[in-house]
């Protein structure tokens, strides 16, 4: 019962809660999550109509030493952009973040580390020089 702006709103204000409100992580996950699961025929995000909310979020990860994670299974899911979508990847870099790891959702092995090739091609072109793996909750970061 809700339009696409409010439904994304809403889920981006329960996302800056979730980083603003806890420290058990390292990397955020599916931080637009609703593109694929919102119930939205229409499943794009225009980031500049959320920036006021995604760069607040963005940013207190920025600050408590936290990353996020830029997923392949949209490629896989016919959505034809990793999770998180370049824009919102690059944004992430230009506020200053470092730590980004790279999945690809596989539920099954032939999707490991599928289109990991794509994701580090818009990771450079957003700026990255290096992905980060963890080990025992430290972070090491390893050249693209």
């Amino acid at each position: 019962g809700k339009s696409k702006h409010e439904a994304y709103a809403g889920y981006f204000k329960d996302v800056l809660n979730n980083v603003k409100n806890t420290d058990f992580f390292n990397v955020y996950g599916h931080i637009d999550f609703i593109n694929r699961y919102g119930g939205f025929k229409d499943r794009t995000m225009d980031y500049g109509e959320f920036s006021f909310i995604t760069d607040e979020i963005l940013k207190t990860l920025i600050e408590k030493g936290k990353g996020i994670e830029i997923n392949t299974s949209g490629f896989r899911y016919g959505l034809g952009h990793c999770h998180p979508q370049a824009e919102l990847v690059k944004r992430y870099r230009e506020l200053g973040g470092e730590i980004i790891t790279v999945g690809s959702d596989a539920h099954v092995p032939k999707d490991i580390a599928a289109d990991f090739d794509k994701a580090y091609h818009v990771l450079r072109k957003c700026g990255f020089k290096y992905i980060t793996i963890f080990e025992n909750r430290k972070p090491s970061f390893i050249k693209i």
